[in-house]
């Protein structure tokens, strides 16, 4: 790294802008140069879903000034990344933009939707809910055109981008039918599904919700709270099917979707929103040299840097040893928020190290608020669930898991960690201040201490009624969990916290 060092980084999503902006701050005189082909600006994800519910336009959803580019002296390309040239130091773009070189690379460039295995998945009418042009394609379909406006320059990168593209513009089944859909369906039951469902809810439209699993994203939550997701969205005339097996999208002669055939029977649809997970957006660097995981991320040490020591990775298209011995992305905007500033800091030529913290998340499910911190739904051996629902005025659920504070402390014990040592909660129907949940999970808080200062990490809005657990709720004992899903295996606690 020589006294200016020219840095590239692939993505403006918020791993790419941390580093960019970190490093700027710390070097007035260095080139930076972003390219992005999905976008102009650095947006929030999780919160497209408001754009195409006609609730929020781009701008709302853009978590910096449109002017911290030019501020910050940052030049952006808008194009799509072909290839690296490791030993001429450059990065190939499609289009006519010549070599981008640099002195160090961050690649950060995200996730792409994982494409339905089944026959009839290209059809028109079907696509995804992960990028800034999946969100112009449903909001196509379902109202037309954009619910408010389209982004800036949304189209500025068709000219430097090509089909096999995640960003690439998709056909929709509107051009061709004339109308919007009235018969939209979602395939696969996890968060971006749910994000899905309630836009064609608000949209007033009845989905089909197609789950594989026997209840809703069991992956995060148990049968008891995903059956009240479950009864939410029956309420608001949402059509779920659990343990339906896609077999074909059915389509007409035109190719255009007008079914989904499952194990279970045929079901009319002129729209599908498959959401089956995302991957890593990396197969354009296939023949770079850079190591990529079989599962397609890419592998980084400590201070996210790859195989080689010019070139780094952060944010979901990076993958990192995990606790368990497995090795896999970091999916949530913190992680990649923390995974970016390390980046910069090791091109800056510090000793930086990324240290994963305990997880955690919030979300609305619906209208039902959703609060997970610690370690839940892992089948971890010995682990147990402290359970209570509220009926009421609010309705709501507290799932506490606990383990052994003797099977996890070695017999060392304190007061504050005798019987059941709390490892995770999840929460539904209230809000909950998720700093002080992880606090008490690092101080290895028993189940009973918990218990008696639920209330001091209440972060519910000023008139909601105060929860009230009844004396025999508190004094139920935690039971083993169930796993969620047959054949599970147990895996063993961890040691780092």
């Amino acid at each position: 790294m020589g006294p200016s060092s020219r840095i590239v980084i692939i993505g403006n999503g918020v791993a790419g802008m941390e580093a960019a902006l970190l490093i700027r701050a710390r070097e007035p005189q260095w080139p930076i140069t972003i390219i992005s082909e999905e976008s102009d600006h650095f947006f929030s994800r999780t919160a497209m879903m408001w754009v195409c519910c006609g609730q929020m336009n781009h701008q709302d959803i853009e978590p910096l000034q449109r002017d911290a580019y030019a501020n910050a002296n940052l030049t952006r390309i808008r194009a799509r990344a072909l290839g690296i040239d490791r030993s001429a130091q450059q990065v190939l773009l499609a289009g006519d933009h010549p070599p981008v070189p640099y002195d160090q690379l961050l690649i950060a460039c995200g996730s792409r939707p994982r494409p339905g295995p089944w026959k009839g998945s290209q059809a028109t009418g079907v696509g995804h809910f992960v990028t800034m042009q999946d969100l112009e394609w449903l909001e196509d379909e379902i109202h037309g055109g954009p619910a408010s406006t389209r982004a800036p320059r949304h189209d500025a990168h068709l000219r430097a981008s090509n089909p096999e593209s995640p960003y690439f513009k998709r056909g929709t089944a509107l051009e061709s039918r004339g109308s919007t859909s009235s018969q939209p369906a979602v395939i696969g039951g996890g968060l971006i599904g749910i994000e899905a469902i309630e836009i064609m809810v608000a949209a007033k439209r009845t989905p089909h919700f197609f789950i594989r699993d026997e209840w809703f994203w069991p992956i995060a939550l148990d049968t008891r709270e995903s059956r009240w997701i479950g009864e939410r969205m029956e309420q608001h005339g949402v059509q779920v099917h659990l343990e339906h097996e896609i077999e074909e999208l059915v389509t007409d002669d035109n190719h255009r979707l007008t079914g989904i055939r499952t194990n279970q029977g045929e079901f009319g649809a002129d729209l599908a929103v498959v959401a089956i997970g995302v991957m890593p957006n990396t197969d354009w660097m296939a023949n770079s040299g850079v190591e990529l995981h079989p599962r397609g991320g890419i592998p980084v040490n400590g201070s996210q840097a790859t195989n080689d020591p010019n070139i780094f990775a952060a944010g979901d298209c990076a993958v990192l040893p995990w606790w368990d011995g497995t090795q896999r992305p970091e999916q949530l905007w913190y992680t990649s928020r923390d995974q970016g500033r390390v980046a910069a800091r090791s091109m800056l030529g510090e000793k930086a190290t990324y240290q994963r913290g305990l997880w955690y998340n919030s979300a609305k499910l619906m209208d039902i608020e959703y609060t997970t911190a610690g370690f839940v739904n892992l089948n971890i051996t010995g682990e147990r669930n402290w359970y209570f629902e509220e009926q009421g005025s609010v309705r709501s659920t507290i799932r506490i898991v606990t383990l052994s504070a003797d099977d996890q402390d070695n017999g060392n014990q304190s007061d504050h960690n005798q019987g059941q040592r709390v490892i995770g909660f999840n929460m539904l129907g209230r809000r909950w201040d998720h700093s002080i949940l992880l606090q008490w999970i690092r101080e290895r808080r028993s189940l009973q201490w918990v218990l008696d200062h639920l209330k001091d990490a209440s972060f519910d809005t000023e008139l909601t009624p105060p929860l009230r657990i009844p004396k025999s709720a508190l004094q139920q004992e935690p039971i083993a969990a169930t796993a969620r899903k047959t054949n599970q295996p147990t895996i063993e606690p961890p040691t780092f916290f």
